[in-house]
C-alpha cells in the first residue's frame, strides 16, 4: 500500500473552506493530526463530525476520509467516499489514483482467503478449549499442538476460530513449501491497536508484525480484523520463523524480507510501478544497503528496499525454482558464505543478481 504523507487535500484547498463552519474546520485539522499519528479510527471520527457541520460539497474532504478508511481496511466504505469525491470532481487525479490503488489492494487481500470457507461455525470442542480472560478488553487464549494463540483485543469466537484455521493452513502450506516445520510450539499474539502505533513495514500501517522467537501481529480496525490482511501478515512472519530456523539466523536481510513478502501476498500494481520507476531512473539500491536491517535505512528508502528485495526473490524463483531457494537456505544454515551459496545455486555473482544496483 502506498502511504501518502503529503499535505492533506483539504488543507491544499483551504481557501475554498473559508466559509465553512469553524468547528468543522477544527475537526478536519484534528483529523489530519490523528492521521499523521496513525490514529486512523480517531481521524475517521473527526472527518465525519466535520462533514456533519459543513463542507459536504468539497471533494477533497471525501478523498482524505477515504484514505483513512483505507488504512483500517474498510475498502468498500473508502471506495464509496471516493465515488462521492469523483461525483463532485470527476477529474480529480488524487481521487482517481486512490481508487485504483484501493481496488488493487482489495482484490489482492480478498483473493488470499475464501470467505465461504470461513463461514463454518467453531465446533463445540473448540469453544470449550477457548479460554476467556475476564480482563478489559477480554482476552482469548487457545493452545494447539504447534502454536499457542493469545488475542489481546476483543474478538468474536468465530474470528478466533477462523484465525486458528488460517494458522493451521500456514503451518501446512509453508512447511511444505520450505521443507521445514517448527520443532516446538510457536507463541502467537494478536492485538488491535486502533491505529495508535506506527508501522515501519511494507504491509499497511494499520497492520504490522514481528518475529523475535514468537510471532506478534498487530492491526488497526474499527472492530474485527480483516482476515486477508491478518493472513498475509501471519504468512510473512511465519516465513521469518522458518528462515531463522533453517539458516540459524545467517540469512541476508534482502533474502529474508524478500522471501517473506513474496510468500505473504502478490506485489501491488503501485509497488511494481515504483520498482519500474526506480529501474528507469537508476535509483535501485545496492546490495550492501539491502543486506542491513531496513529499519536503519533512511525512511525514504525503506519502501523501495522491501519492494526491491521482493522483486529479487520473485525473479530468482521464476528463473531457478523454489527448490533452489530451499537449498540456498540450507547452505546458509551450514555456514556457507552468502556469495558462495549464491554462485553454487544460481551460477551468479552477487553483482549479477537481478534488480540490484550495479554501481
Amino acid at each position: 500500500m502506498k502511504v501518502e504523507h503529503l499535505m492533506p487535500l483539504f488543507l491544499m484547498g483551504a481557501v475554498h473552506l473559508r466559509h465553512t463552519n469553524s468547528l468543522a474546520l477544527s475537526h478536519f485539522r484534528q483529523a489530519t493530526v490523528s492521521y499523521g499519528q496513525a490514529c486512523y479510527v480517531e481521524a475517521i471520527q473527526h472527518y465525519l463530525a466535520g462533514l456533519k457541520l459543513g463542507a459536504a460539497h468539497h471533494h477533497y474532504i471525501y478523498a482524505d476520509l477515504a484514505k483513512a478508511y483505507e488504512m483500517v481496511g474498510e475498502w468498500d466504505t473508502a471506495l464509496a467516499c471516493l465515488d462521492i469525491a469523483l461525483r463532485l470532481c470527476p477529474d480529480s487525479p488524487t481521487a482517481l489514483r486512490r481508487k485504483a490503488r484501493i481496488l488493487d489492494e482489495k482484490a489482492c487481500y480478498d483473493a488470499l482467503v475464501c470467505l465461504d470457507d470461513l463461514q463454518k461455525p467453531p465446533p463445540q470442542e473448540f469453544l470449550e478449549r477457548l479460554q476467556l480472560d475476564a480482563t478489559v478488553p477480554p482476552k482469548y487464549a487457545i493452545n494447539s499442538e504447534f502454536f499457542s494463540l493469545t488475542c489481546h483485543s476483543a474478538m468474536h469466537s468465530q474470528t478466533v476460530w477462523n484465525v486458528c484455521r488460517l494458522i493451521h493452513r500456514t503451518y501446512q502450506e509453508l512447511g511444505e513449501m520450505l521443507g521445514h516445520y517448527p520443532l516446538s510450539r510457536v507463541p502467537i499474539s494478536i492485538t488491535n491497536t486502533n491505529g495508535t502505533q506506527l508501522s515501519q513495514r511494507l504491509l499497511p500501517n494499520w497492520a504490522s508484525g514481528c518475529y523475535d522467537g514468537s510471532i506478534q501481529l498487530v492491526y488497526c480496525a474499527v472492530s474485527e480484523p480483516v482476515l486477508g490482511i491478518l493472513y498475509a501478515l501471519l504468512r510473512h512472519e511465519w516465513v521469518h520463523l522458518l528462515i531463522h530456523h533453517l539458516t540459524n539466523g545467517q540469512c541476508p536481510i534482502w533474502l529474508d524480507e524478500g522471501l517473506a513478502q513474496s510468500v505473504a501476498r502478490p506485489m501491488f500494481q503501485s509497488e511494481r510501478l515504483n520498482l519500474q520507476q526506480a529501474v528507469q531512473t537508476k535509483r535501485l539500491l545496492p546490495l550492501a544497503a539491502l543486506s542491513e536491517p531496513f529499519s536503519q535505512l533512511p525512511a525514504k528508502y525503506r519502501k523501495l528496499a522491501y519492494i526491491q528485495s521482493t522483486a529479487i526473490v520473485e525473479s530468482l524463483i521464476q528463473q531457478f525454482g523454489l527448490p533452489k531457494i530451499r537449498e540456498l537456505l540450507h547452505q546458509l544454515g551450514n555456514d556457507i558464505p552468502t556469495e558462495t551459496a549464491i554462485e553454487r545455486n544460481f551460477g551468479l555473482t552477487l553483482k549479477e543478481i537481478p534488480f540490484v544496483a550495479t554501481d
